[in-house]
């Protein structure tokens, strides 16, 4: 049975990565629930796509100015401690905000400021969530256990946003935020039980300064021309996604006429095809971690974002949002895994951690953008015009598709 599920018997066949994946199921779940809370409440309080833009900046800044420190720390000392102790402090984050809607004190600026530490604790958690399979996985199962990690990710993306509607209409944003706070304590719970395998050990410290070990993860990024073209081509896809996550109320209040019910089928349909080509990564195994297949699933990224903001009515909208997530999972996940396995262990927290904050950076600038564009033209206009601005940065990188391709069959010094 295991090969016949391809990829996906390989990676469970590791006996922690099963057991991550119970804690991690959950936990991704809750922490969906909490997001359309934040940006649901954010839109309830105040009705202004300035607020969901800066709501999400607010999370985004501090992600951005800290992250480079976290991807060092993680380099540094022990990834997992790292990312236990900051996702205590997540858990924090969300009681807060659970105690506050219960109380009926939960303000504007409360969501906002919540909103800041918990970019700030993910600053140090990203770093390390990327040190965590290459620690309990063997190596050969790595691109596998990535691509399934990402379906069961895309699993609470599509199912989170669905349960979250329910949760809301029916019991309340105080309750889903509650919510978040059950998923932490799953996901610790599971964690727990997991056994370093014999003969892993954290890659040493260089004994360099702070800012001498972020300039390493730097030159390792641009040694490295396909990672640059491709980090290149995910900016562009990142501020498009990160658009349509964080104005998907604006979108269905209107664009469609909808409300909570219309941004929970929005985005839980984008789960649902994110879902669907992260399983079909994961099958495929490390051969369908390509970059040739993510250049021609960026089509799919550009299709699917100038389709929402043209769509007459919801079913077509929820159709566009099928294939943004399916296609923009394909080019999310697969260039993780080409950085995953193109990069030394010793400096992944690094690049991984700097890819991050590019990414988070450039969903800022089109978040930001976009929402500010809105107030005078609507929400119509500035998508379609960043829709072409990513299709010329596509023609680039396409010319291009060859020499990328080589830079990634080289094998990991």
């Amino acid at each position: 049975m295991a090969s016949s599920l391809g990829g996906i018997g390989d990676a469970f066949a590791d006996r922690n990565f099963r057991r991550y994946s119970a804690g991690a199921i959950v936990s991704w779940l809750s922490f969906f629930v909490q997001s359309v809370a934040v940006s649901w409440t954010a839109w309830d309080l105040t009705h202004s796509a300035r607020w969901l833009a800066i709501v999400a900046v607010m999370d985004a800044a501090p992600n951005i100015v800290l992250m480079p420190l976290g991807g060092v720390l993680a380099d540094r000392y022990d990834r997992f401690r790292i990312l236990l102790t900051a996702y205590a402090v997540t858990t924090l984050q969300a009681a807060l905000l659970a105690g506050l809607a219960f109380s009926g004190a939960l303000t504007i600026g409360w969501l906002a400021a919540l909103a800041s530490l918990h970019g700030a604790a993910h600053a140090f958690s990203i770093p390390a969530q990327y040190g965590m399979l290459p620690r309990f996985v063997d190596r050969t199962r790595m691109a596998s256990a990535i691509s399934v990690s990402a379906a069961y990710t895309q699993l609470g993306l599509f199912a989170g946003p669905a349960l979250a509607g329910w949760v809301i209409v029916h019991y309340g944003t105080a309750v889903a935020f509650a919510a978040n706070v059950a998923g932490y304590a799953c996901y610790f719970a599971c964690v727990a039980t997991l056994r370093t395998p014999p003969g892993y050990s954290q890659p040493a410290a260089s004994g360099k300064a702070l800012v001498a070990d972020l300039l390493d993860g730097l030159r390792a990024i641009a040694g490295h021309r396909g990672i640059v073209a491709l980090l290149a081509l995910m900016l562009c896809g990142d501020a498009l996604a990160a658009t349509v996550r964080q104005m998907a109320p604006a979108l269905s209040a209107t664009v469609l006429g909808a409300g909570v019910a219309g941004v929970s089928t929005l985005l839980s349909c984008g789960g649902i095809g994110a879902t669907l080509s992260a399983l079909w990564l994961a099958h495929g195994g490390a051969k369908r971690v390509a970059s040739s297949i993510i250049l021609r699933a960026f089509l799919g990224v550009l299709a699917g974002f100038a389709a929402l903001p043209l769509s007459p009515s919801l079913p077509v909208a929820g159709a566009a949002m099928v294939v943004l997530g399916c296609s923009f999972e394909i080019c999310r996940t697969g260039a993780v895994a080409l950085l995953q396995t193109s990069v030394p262990d010793a400096v992944r927290g690094r690049v991984m951690s700097t890819q991050f904050l590019l990414l988070r950076l450039a969903g800022a600038v089109g978040v930001s953008g976009i929402g500010a564009a809105a107030g005078t033209w609507g929400l119509r206009v500035p998508m379609l015009a960043a829709a072409g601005g990513a299709l010329l940065v596509w023609c680039f990188t396409f010319r291009a598709r060859a020499r990328i391709a080589a830079d990634f069959a080289r094998p990991v010094a």
